[in-house]
């Protein structure tokens, strides 16, 4: 069973003004930082298999952490396809929700995040429109639908260092950590770690030069 609050709704809340999202973001999570909205994004907590009951305190001490300067566009404006981004942080059954921190000056464009434990983006990173990053698999590959399914999930943390670039519609992977500085080419699936300061493009996404410094 899944239950879902959504803190910020792209439909729902489209008449929104960027400074009134500010202000509902921050009812909930870190009010320290302004953070830069162009539009509406979506913000969701989802239990799933849980008690049925997501309070305000939960989202609080599990919460979204984006750190000063970054830029959330969520509009249709950008030159390239892109879309709200959407923030994502699920608890299963009545484990604590996942966490997703955004460092400083990071720019997302349509960026699509789902935590079940940790999404960590260092500072100064840019996300090139519909980039999607997971830290879970969401379901199994094999008996899928069985009652003790979300035991067998594959849940592994996901880090992106300072100032990485990842190009439109890169799909990074549970369990992956990207170097500081490395740019990942638009269209990569990014399974596997990629080392500081180089150039990885492909499906799977490998290493195809390294960035002199």
């Amino acid at each position: 069973m899944y239950i879902s609050k959504r803190i910020l709704c792209s439909k729902n809340d489209s008449k929104l003004t960027d400074i009134q999202v500010m202000e509902r973001y921050a009812q909930y999570f870190n009010a320290n930082f302004w953070v830069s909205f162009s539009g509406c994004p979506s913000i969701t907590m989802t239990q799933v298999n849980g008690s049925g009951v997501i309070s305000k305190l939960d989202i609080k001490t599990n919460k979204i952490d984006i750190d000063s300067g970054c830029y959330i566009e969520s509009t249709e404006f950008p030159a390239f396809p892109s879309g709200p981004t959407k923030l994502t942080c699920v608890a299963l059954k009545n484990e604590k929700f996942g966490r997703i921190r955004i460092g400083k000056n990071c720019v997302l464009q349509g960026t699509s995040i789902c935590s079940y434990n940790l999404v960590d983006i260092g500072d100064r990173v840019i996300f090139g429109p519909n980039v999607v990053i997971m830290d879970c698999s969401g379901h199994t590959i094999e008996r899928r639908g069985d009652s003790d399914e979300w035991e067998r999930l594959k849940i592994s943390p996901v880090y992106i260092g300072d100032d990485a670039w990842l190009g439109y519609g890169v799909i990074v992977l549970p369990g992956v950590s990207i170097g500081k500085r490395s740019v990942i080419g638009a269209g990569s699936v990014v399974s596997k770690d990629i080392p500081d300061d180089c150039v990885a493009v492909g499906n799977p996404c490998i290493v195809k030069r390294l960035l002199i410094q």
